[in-house]
């Protein structure tokens, strides 16, 4: 009885720090990522922490900022894309939402939900939707977590893996990735 109950108390501690994405995706320890570098958008709307090898594009305009980045040293199928976004704009984080990200995908790019949920991330409401599919003959992974920061602005983070190798062990890099998020306010 003492084993269960050590068991379980261990269970609920390496959980504790772990967002509700993390947990769905079984996402362990991701600390490997060696030297980094920041990261800030051009409208000041947010810093990301990225691989300091890894290459960087900026976009933005009146109602989007976006940061682009990939490690450019790696295939394709050994890597992913990270595209971190601010946006002007309203949006509810609804049942509605949920549909229409879901058909979207489905319609548009060929790509069928594995999973998806409504939870906290940063301590602001989000949704996530994690997808698959195929492009070009390959496996491809989608996910995207929207995320409420105020009444008119919301953040889009998103990955897109393709391939078989490893997919797990991106996704949730990935998902570090997005945690290590400043939201400049």
């Amino acid at each position: 009885m003492r084993k269960i109950i050590l068991f379980c108390m261990t269970l609920t501690l390496l959980s504790c720090g772990k967002t509700t994405i993390e947990k769905e995706l079984s996402c362990g320890s991701t600390e490997k990522m060696g030297k980094t570098k920041e990261i800030r958008d051009i409208l000041k709307k947010f810093k990301v922490v990225v691989p300091e090898n890894w290459e960087t594009q900026l976009y933005y305009d009146e109602f989007k900022s976006q940061i682009y980045a990939a490690d450019t040293t790696k295939q394709l199928s050994e890597t992913y894309i990270l595209d971190i976004a601010w946006h002007q704009g309203e949006l509810k984080l609804n049942e509605a939402l949920a549909k229409s990200v879901t058909d979207t995908l489905n319609l548009r790019e060929q790509m069928t939900t594995v999973k998806s949920g409504f939870g906290e991330f940063k301590k602001k409401q989000s949704y996530w939707n994690l997808s698959q599919g195929k492009k070009s003959d390959r496996l491809y992974t989608f996910i995207q977590m929207y995320l409420k920061t105020d009444e008119d602005e919301y953040f889009l983070m998103t990955t897109k893996l393709y391939g078989k190798i490893d997919v797990d062990a991106r996704l949730c890099e990935s998902l570090a990735l997005f945690k290590k998020v400043k939201i400049l306010e």
